[in-house]
């Protein structure tokens, strides 16, 4: 049974509710990094305090394959919607302890101990969550509209970020700076207790997906579907990866890294950096839902592609407005980061969604962005500020912001590679790894998505009703 009208709705707003809480909580920390080093770490003198903060904020980013691995499992045994309620109790639940946690003034090694803990537990339920609700949104998106709606997924991150920063510029200019580095900074984390509370009401009110409803009735849910993911798709995880990392690891460089760089490194004042980073990310949200959009009516990789070509690009000229460039050159610089990172994420969910079956896509998308996060993402801003401290050279980031690129350029070519041969294989052909869809998955056979492809033909799988699926699909149709 598909889903109509104010279900939709009612499922796009669950899914990026959801999403905007656990990002909230994972993306504050990063904001106040500055901050939490001279309460978790005062005893260290300039760029230490500040590394050893950043090397806890990358620490949560391992424990997200294990995450992914888990709730992946959870999310195509049990239920999208099933996992999605899990995780944003556990998000929500440290995010509110880190808020409470004493000082090392007050607790010596136990305080910064706690909070690597902590973040750990949240990198734990990040790597649970983008899996669930791609799948959510993929699943019981319209055929055609399959980018536009997962875009809702990748925009509810950044709206977060955004939320985020926001709070963090209100705050730091309302208070004194010794309000503000005492007890201050503990108040957007302690509102994460009633915002992953509401997020959960949400999710529980919502309904399963028509297409893992159909694998439970028909009793094609995976047994081991993260075995089978590694052992039928592990290309698909390579390249997926790859693909990737110009969106999950180009955030942290960019937008996200902008109020570390302005306090930490150039010197500048906390508040400008976050002010910065939300006028960047409110940008963002709007062209991460512009690039979903041209998924749905180009192909998606192609999308990426020109997003990933766009960032190499511009890394060393945006970052020298933003080193040298005053209130208008620094808005230039972010906005036009914005641009271009929004037409790598927006495409994402639906593109990754669709390049395996529904009985193991949970665990996939799950794997693939907590492996880019992980290897790629999640150091990033440690990486680059231990760069900038060696080397001396501000523009480091921009050059790792290159070699990220350079890296998804090839992962969004192998996809290309795959999608083409999927293309051209006769209709009924059996597949091999990606691209084998079951009757009750939602379109996600050969080439599925919107639309007509570049090569025109239909593709082999089933829709959600176990009718033909979708043509060729725009989204990954070469």
């Amino acid at each position: 049974m598909k889903t109509k009208g104010s279900g939709k709705t009612k499922i796009v707003v669950a899914a990026a509710a959801g999403n905007f809480v656990e990002w909230y909580d994972f993306a504050i920390y990063g904001y106040f990094s500055p901050v939490l080093a001279k309460n978790f770490f005062p005893d260290s003198d300039g760029l230490t305090g500040l590394l050893a903060t950043l090397a806890i904020f990358g620490a949560a980013f391992v424990l997200r394959p294990v995450g992914a691995v888990v709730f992946g499992h959870l999310g195509d045994k049990r239920g999208r919607r099933w996992v999605l309620s899990v995780v944003i109790l556990t998000m929500a639940g440290a995010t509110t302890l880190i808020g409470a946690l004493p000082s090392y003034a007050s607790a010596g090694f136990l305080a910064p101990l706690a909070l690597t803990v902590l973040r750990l537990v949240q990198g734990l339920s990040a790597g649970g969550e983008f899996g669930g609700a791609a799948s959510l949104l993929f699943e019981h998106a319209p055929s055609r509209r399959r980018g536009l709606f997962g875009s809702a997924q990748a925009a509810s991150i950044a709206v977060a970020l955004a939320v985020s920063a926001g709070l963090g510029t209100a705050l730091t200019s309302w208070m004194s700076h010794d309000f503000l580095y005492s007890d201050g900074w503990r108040i957007p984390f302690l509102l994460g207790l009633p915002l992953g509370i509401g997020g959960w009401y949400i999710r529980r009110h919502v309904e399963e997906t028509p297409s893992f409803t159909a694998m439970q009735e028909k009793g094609e849910v995976a047994d081991s579907p993260v075995k089978d993911v590694f052992r039928g798709h592990w290309r698909m995880i390579v390249a997926g990866t790859a693909a990737i990392v110009s969106w999950t690891a180009g955030g942290y460089v960019t937008l996200q890294f902008l109020p570390t760089f302005f306090d930490g490194v150039l010197g500048r004042e906390l508040s400008e950096g976050l002010t910065a980073s939300l006028v960047g990310l409110t940008a963002y949200a709007a062209f991460i839902v512009l690039g979903g959009w041209l998924s749905d009516r180009f192909a998606r990789w192609k999308v990426m592609m020109v997003g990933a070509a766009g960032l190499a690009v511009l890394a060393v000229p945006c970052y020298q407005l933003l080193i040298h460039g005053g209130a208008l050159g620094i808005g230039i610089g972010v906005v036009l980061f914005a641009a271009f990172l929004g037409l790598t994420a927006g495409p994402t969910p639906a593109m990754l969604s669709e390049l395996t079956p529904g009985n193991v896509r949970n665990s996939y998308l799950s794997i693939v962005y907590s492996i880019a996060n992980a290897a790629f993402g999640g150091f990033a801003p440690y990486i680059v500020t231990a760069l900038i401290d060696s080397s001396g050279n501000q523009l480091s980031p921009a050059f790792y912001l290159i070699g990220l690129e350079a890296l998804a350029v090839a992962g969004l070519a192998g996809i290309a590679v795959h999608v083409r041969n999927r293309a051209r294989r006769p209709e009924g052909r059996p597949t091999r790894g990606a691209g084998a869809g079951s009757g009750a998955d939602s379109g996600s056979g050969a080439d599925s998505g919107s639309g007509a492809g570049a090569d025109g033909g239909p593709g082999p799988s089933a829709g959600p009703d176990g009718g033909p699926g979708a043509s060729a699909g725009a989204g990954v149709g070469a």
